[in-house]
Formats: structure tokens, C-alpha cells, sequence
């Protein structure tokens, strides 16, 4: 316990070096450094040599959304024994909060009475296969955990806390286990406590810019708290009643915005599928007739994190805007609003609402 309290201490007077929780979703270009500490205690039979704090650290870039490539470097010092970790990985972004991984890693132990496993030293070439999992708590806090196999009887895992300091720092405290061959017969493991930060740096957004609602002019707001029901007037004006909707339907319809209709998105995506291309038939033809001003307002479900969902919701609301464009829609005409996740759950929150302000 001493040793835990000493460690984190260490990790939280230590903004300089960094070992973060593993990263799950990647920019382009975007690199991450990190270098830290853990207090590895090594087993093999009936040997024990007592834990010693080890460096570790590494680097990862962003080659694209859904790809990183890695370098890790993990030491393996105890009381009496010595070795070293050295991992390349290929990382694949499933969703914000899962990757997958395959590389390499050769695991180096040295020092070892011949009493442990029959030999002194020993150097495993693995291959291996892992996964990364994060699940946010709120905005700043999430926890993660980590696990791979490999050839050589090889088993890593890893759990955490994380902690956003800022978009590009984070805070960690965890705790790291490795097993892997020592012979024919025995195993060697290694365990204990980690913690540090990790700095991130560059990268291209491709998922677009978060826009703000600054168009005061419009009249569109959302409201803080809305009614059980809200009403609409009619598109088709004459003498057409106005129509109830409930309040939880993808309608908001102030003074003079006018709802026309929703596309909708598979989840964590933002591609805009061919049935609703069709479905905005009707909005392009009234835009390229009119000229009038639309609002197109994003929405995401609640999965992600705060930011990602701003980040997704943007995303769709390009992807309407870039299709309408494509079909002579006045691009200047088309003002974009991200409300991200708020309010919203399941599948009909991802999506974008088209008004027609007029």
C-alpha cells in the first residue's frame, strides 16, 4: 500500500512524463508520447525477486481515422533481476472506445538463478493479439483495460483509471501484469502498479470543425426544458391546422423555423446512405427553388465522449451538406449546428435535423 501512495504521488507531481491509458481512437498525424514508471515484482516457481520502479514508454501516430502504428519499451528491473520489453504494434480503431492490436514483442529476462526456470537468461520473440477497451465515466474520467495473448505462452493485461487534465494530456493509474515462457515447464511473471501522463500532439481532423450556435439572427434555440408535446405549423401553408408532435420526436419548430425532415446514421458513422439521399429529395428541391436559409442540426447517441460526439455529429451534418452541394444547393445557405448528444438516446439521436428558416 505504502508503495501504491508513493507511486501515485509520483504521477501527479510528474506532469512531464507520461504512461496514459491506451489510446482508441487516432487522427492523422496525430502523435502520442508517453514515458512513466511501474513497480514490477518478478515470479517464476517457487522464486520471487521483489518489485523495483522501472521506465517505460513509447510513441504512437495516427496514420489515419481507424489506424496508429506503436512503439513500446517496457523495463523488467527487479530487486535481482533484469530484462527489458520491446513491443511494435499495428492498432485498429472499432469505435471510440475499442481497438484491436497485432505486432511483436520480445521480452528479455536476465538474471535469474538457475533454480527459476534452468537458465539465466531467456529471450521470447512474440507474436501476439490484444484489445483495448474504454469506457468514460463523464467528461474527464474514464476507465480502460487492456489484454493480449501471444505465442510462448504469453498473456498481458492491464486495467486503469484515466483522468483528461486537458484534450492533450491525461493522467493514469493502473495496474499491469505479464506471463510468458521461462521453460519447457515454468513460467515467469511480472506485476504491479503503474502510473503517469501522456502528451498528444498534431494530427488532421477530418471529422470536421464542432460549429457553435452563433447564428442570433436565426431563430432556432434549444430550449432547456421542453413541453410534452410541441406544435408545428404545417409546410404546405394555406389553411392547414397545425400538427402535435411529442416532444421527444427529432422536432424543434420555433417562430420561424420549420421542420422539414431527419436523416438518420448508422452508429458511429457518418456516412449518408442511398435511402437517405432520397430522403432530402424534397429539402433540395425547396432550397434550389427558394433560396431560402436551412439549419441543419447534428446529432449523436450518448456512447462517445462529449467531445467525439461533438466531433461525430459535425461529421453528419458535413456529409448532408456536401451531398446537397453536390446537387446545386447554395452551400451559404446551409448553417450548421452541433448539439452532439445532448438529450438524446438510441438510435434516433443519430441524425441530422433539416429546418427551413423563412
Amino acid at each position: 500500500m505504502k508503495k501504491t501512495l508513493i507511486m501515485l504521488a509520483l504521477a501527479a507531481s510528474v506532469t512531464g512524463v507520461a504512461f496514459a491509458s491506451p489510446q482508441t481512437s487516432f487522427k492523422e498525424g496525430q502523435t502520442e508520447i508517453n514515458v512513466g514508471m511501474w513497480d514490477a515484482e518478478a515470479h517464476s516457481n517457487s522464486y520471487k525477486s521483489d518489485g523495483e520502479w522501472n521506465f517505460l514508454g513509447g510513441v504512437t501516430y495516427g496514420i489515419n481515422e481507424k489506424w496508429a502504428a506503436q512503439y513500446q519499451y517496457t523495463g523488467l528491473h527487479t530487486d535481482h533481476t533484469d530484462g527489458n520489453m520491446n513491443e511494435i504494434n499495428a492498432l485498429y480503431s472499432f469505435h471510440p472506445q475499442v481497438a484491436g492490436y497485432v505486432g511483436w514483442n520480445r521480452i528479455y529476462m536476465k538474471d535469474f538463478p538457475k533454480s527459476a526456470f534452468g537458465s539465466d537468461n531467456q529471450t521470447n520473440n512474440i507474436a501476439q493479439i490484444g484489445v483495448i477497451a474504454r469506457q468514460p465515466i463523464n467528461d474527464v474520467v474514464d476507465v480502460y483495460a487492456r489484454g493480449a495473448l501471444g505465442t510462448e505462452d504469453t498473456s498481458i493485461w492491464e486495467a486503469g483509471v484515466n483522468l483528461a487534465l486537458d484534450k492533450n494530456v491525461d493522467l493514469n493509474a493502473g495496474y499491469h501484469y505479464m506471463n510468458t515462457r521461462g521453460n519447457s515447464e515454468n513460467n515467469v511473471s511480472y506485476k504491479g502498479f503503474i502510473a503517469g501522463v501522456s502528451y498528444r500532439f498534431g494530427g488532421k481532423d477530418h471529422r470536421g470543425e464542432v460549429f457553435e450556435d452563433t447564428e442570433k439572427d436565426l431563430d432556432y434555440e434549444a430550449q432547456a426544458e421542453e413541453p410534452s408535446v410541441v406544435t408545428i405549423s404545417s409546410n404546405e401553408g394555406g389553411n392547414a391546422a397545425p400538427i402535435e408532435v411529442p416532444a421527444d420526436e427529432p422536432v424543434k419548430a420555433p417562430e420561424n423555423d420549420y421542420y422539414m425532415n431527419s436523416v438518420h446514421f448508422d452508429s458511429d458513422s457518418a456516412a449518408l446512405s442511398d435511402s437517405q439521399k432520397a430522403n432530402l429529395k424534397d429539402f433540395i428541391a425547396k432550397a434550389k427553388e427558394t433560396g431560402h436559409t436551412f439549419k441543419l442540426v447534428g446529432r449523436a447517441d450518448p456512447t462517445g465522449s462529449a467531445d467525439y460526439n461533438k466531433e461525430l455529429a459535425a461529421r453528419r451534418i458535413e456529409s448532408v451538406k456536401a451531398y446537397a452541394v453536390s446537387q446545386g444547393v447554395d452551400g451559404s445557405k446551409l448553417i450548421p449546428m452541433v448539439k452532439g448528444a445532448e438529450g438524446a438516446t438510441g438510435p434516433e439521436s443519430r441524425r441530422v435535423d433539416v429546418f427551413e428558416h423563412k
